[in-house]
């Protein structure tokens, strides 16, 4: 069993990357409205993958960017042709400075207002965004449930999320050298709220660090994880797979198909 709560297909298969292993439990994140059906074909078809639509904060510098309601109805064409299991990835990110920050939270706020409309998890992008984060989750308009993705924040946003509901995922980025920040954070996070990720083909692992990633490497995470917290390693890639499975919203069997159009 491979788990992996976020990774970007397409990505991969245009980094060479064209195969997934069989057995894996992951959700395909979209980044770009519109961009669904190039992404099935880059998927096997599969029950136990679930997909997101979604519009990140890098639509904020693209030409083509109309406004939040322009990038929803986008994103609804995709949703009504093929179904979601998840909104997102969305959120903010201040290392690259793609937009105003009331922009870039005006975007975020209508995927949150579809997540909880649809009753689906939404997927946040938050990359050096403490202060956006803060806001958000002090806002009695956010409502849905939703998971942390590449978790890179210190002890006290994280508490503010598992406070808020939110489930916290941790990508190759935990294993590097320098990010003790992270490994505080993935110490407190409670068993029923963590999941593992690589943000294929992004992040890899270390001892996998310089490679393209891919899903299969959420095994080095979970030794990484399971030894910083000092829990038996299978128990705790179980509860990751419940965990994803919960979050989600699904039965506990997974196999009974994702989303609309997918048997």
């Amino acid at each position: 069993m491979t788990i992996d709560s976020h990774f970007h297909a397409l990505s991969m298969a245009r980094k060479g990357i064209t195969s997934l292993p069989e057995d894996l439990i992951g959700i395909d994140v979209g980044t770009d409205p519109g961009d669904y059906a190039e992404r099935l074909k880059a998927l096997p078809s599969s029950p136990a993958i679930f997909m997101s639509a979604g519009s990140g904060p890098w639509r904020l510098a693209d030409d083509d960017y109309a406004g939040p309601e322009a990038e929803i109805e986008r994103m609804m064409a995709d949703i009504r042709a093929y179904g979601a299991d998840a909104i997102g990835e969305c959120g903010f990110d201040n290392h690259w400075k793609y937009g105003d920050r009331q922009g870039a939270m005006d975007l975020f706020m209508a995927q949150a207002g579809l997540a909880a409309a649809m009753s689906v998890p939404l997927i946040i992008h938050a990359r050096e965004a403490d202060e956006e984060i803060r806001q958000v989750l002090s806002s009695s308009a956010f409502g849905c449930r939703a998971i942390m993705h590449c978790f890179s924040s210190g002890p006290d946003i994280a508490r503010a999320a598992l406070d808020k509901g939110l489930y916290i995922s941790f990508a190759g980025n935990v294993t590097y050298k320098g990010n003790e920040i992270i490994r505080e954070s993935a110490r407190i996070v409670p068993a029923d709220r963590i999941l593992v990720e690589t943000d294929s083909p992004y992040l890899a692992p270390i001892p996998m660090r310089g490679r393209p990633s891919s899903p299969e490497f959420t095994e080095y995470t979970l030794t990484f994880l399971a030894e910083l917290r000092r829990e038996d390693r299978e128990r705790l890639k179980e509860r990751i797979r419940e965990n994803l499975i919960s979050v989600l919203g699904r039965e506990e069997s997974v196999t009974k198909g994702a989303r609309a159009g997918k048997e």
